[in-house]
C-alpha cells in the first residue's frame, strides 16, 4: 500500500510538474516568440534590394523566400536604387560604344537598348498596355480588360514610338554635350522615374482587386518618402540644382496629370499605370536636361 501511495505521489507530483509547463505556455510567451520570429523575418535592406532586383530587372538575382514570405511594397524603398543600377549599365554601354567613335545617335540607341534588355521591357509593356486601354475602351471595365489582353493595339504601338522616340532624341543631344553628361542623364533619369513608383502605389488606390500592383501592396508612408528623397539626392548630385528642380518640375506635372488622367477613368492605378508613369517621368527628364542644360 505505501507503495502505491508513493506511486500516486509520484503521478500527481508529474502532473503538476506537467501543468506548471502547460502554465508557463501562456499567451505572453507565445507572444514573445511570434515578436522574435517576427524580428528574424523582418526583411533587411539587402532582402529589399534583391526584391527590387528581382521585381524591376531581369538581372539573375536569388531571393530566397517565396513571394508570400515578402513585401514588394516594403522593398520598394529601393525603386530608385535599382533605377541608378540600370542607368548606370546603360551608362557603361554608351561609354564603351564610344571607343568605336560611333556617332551620339548610335550610342544613345545602343544605352536605350541596354535599359530595354535589363528590364525585360517591363515598363514600355505597361506603357503600351495602358495606351490601348485607355484610347480603346469605353467603359471601366472595358479599360481594364483590354489592359490585360497580351495583344498590342495601334495606341500601344503610337505610345511606344514616341516615348523611345523621345528619349533618343534627347540623349543623342545630351550626349554630343558629352559622354559625361549622358551616363548622368541616364543615372539620373533612371532613378528619379523610379522614386515616384512607391508614392504613386502609396496615395492613389488599386484599380482592380488582383494584378501587379494589388499583389504588390501598398507602402508605407515612411518607405515612399525614402524612395523620393534618394531620387531627388541623386538628381541634386548628378545634374546640379537649377536643372534638377527644373527636371523634378516638369516630370511630376506630366506625371502627375497622366495619373489624375488614368485614375479618373479606371478607378485607380495598375501594374501597367506604374510602368506607364515610370517611362513618362523618365522622358521628361530627359527633356528638361536637353532644354535647360547641366550645370
Amino acid at each position: 500500500m505505501a507503495d502505491k501511495k508513493e506511486d500516486l505521489d509520484t503521478e500527481d507530483q508529474d502532473e503538476g510538474l506537467e501543468s506548471d509547463i502547460d502554465s508557463d505556455d501562456s499567451p505572453d510567451e507565445e507572444d514573445f516568440f511570434g515578436r522574435m520570429k517576427s524580428k528574424v523575418d523582418k526583411q533587411g535592406w539587402f532582402a529589399d534590394l534583391r526584391i527590387c532586383l528581382g521585381v524591376l530587372t531581369r538581372l539573375p538575382v536569388y531571393i530566397g523566400a517565396a513571394p508570400e514570405d515578402f513585401s514588394i511594397a516594403e522593398a520598394s524603398r529601393f525603386f530608385p536604387i535599382v533605377g541608378a543600377l540600370i542607368g548606370l549599365i546603360a551608362g557603361l554601354v554608351l561609354w564603351v560604344g564610344s571607343w568605336f567613335d560611333f556617332p551620339s545617335v548610335i550610342l544613345a540607341l545602343f544605352s536605350l537598348l541596354a535599359m530595354t534588355g535589363i528590364t525585360g521591357a517591363l515598363h514600355e509593356d505597361g506603357l503600351a498596355d495602358t495606351f490601348d486601354g485607355i484610347g480603346g475602351g469605353t467603359t471601366r471595365e472595358q479599360k481594364l480588360s483590354i489592359m490585360r489582353d497580351s495583344q498590342i493595339g495601334s495606341y500601344g504601338v503610337m505610345a511606344l514610338l514616341f516615348s523611345f522616340g523621345l528619349r533618343w532624341a534627347a540623349l543623342t543631344e545630351i550626349t554630343e554635350i558629352g559622354i559625361d553628361a549622358a551616363i548622368y542623364a541616364l543615372i539620373a533619369a533612371a532613378t528619379a522615374s523610379r522614386a515616384a513608383l512607391p508614392g504613386i502605389m502609396h496615395y492613389i488606390p488599386v484599380a482592380r482587386e488582383d494584378g501587379l500592383s494589388a499583389g504588390a501592396g501598398k507602402p508605407s508612408f515612411d518607405r515612399a518618402i525614402v524612395a523620393i528623397l534618394i531620387g531627388v539626392a541623386f538628381l541634386l548630385f548628378l545634374l546640379g540644382f537649377r536643372t534638377s528642380i527644373v527636371s523634378l518640375g516638369f516630370a511630376v506635372l506630366v506625371t502627375g496629370l497622366f495619373i489624375y488622367f488614368v485614375a479618373t477613368r479606371i478607378g485607380g492605378q495598375t501594374g501597367d499605370v506604374l510602368g506607364a508613369s515610370q517611362q513618362i517621368a523618365e522622358t521628361t527628364i530627359l527633356l528638361a536636361i536637353v532644354m535647360v542644360g547641366l550645370e
